[in-house]
């Protein structure tokens, strides 16, 4: 309960923070999804850029920020977490919207 609890509260502040949708790319006037935040904070912890965030990494982000723990992420426990596990997570709470919503 207490892994769910956290999951949810790091799921909830990507989708709930207005900053997070506010484009400032090139100083157009656009928005980004919530997934493309997602990727876009993962690839930025992931200083080494091999597709991973090991510990060392995810402590240095501080992602424990946005609410979850290196092991709530690492479903596989392997000790890293990948794009698909970062993603899988991160999508099981907040699906993407279909066209007709």
């Amino acid at each position: 309960m207490k892994n769910l609890t956290a999951t949810l509260v790091f799921t909830s502040v990507l989708a709930f923070s207005p900053s997070l949708y506010a484009g400032s790319c090139g100083g157009g006037d656009h928005t980004h999804s919530a997934q493309e935040k997602a990727m876009s904070i993962f690839n930025k912890a992931d200083n080494n850029s091999d597709g991973f965030i090991n510990a060392g990494e995810f402590n240095a982000a501080k992602l424990s920020k946005y609410g979850s723990t290196f092991t709530n992420l690492d479903l596989n426990q392997d000790k890293q977490i990948s794009k698909e596990e970062y993603m899988e997570v991160f999508n099981r709470h907040h699906p993407k919207k279909s066209a007709g919503a």
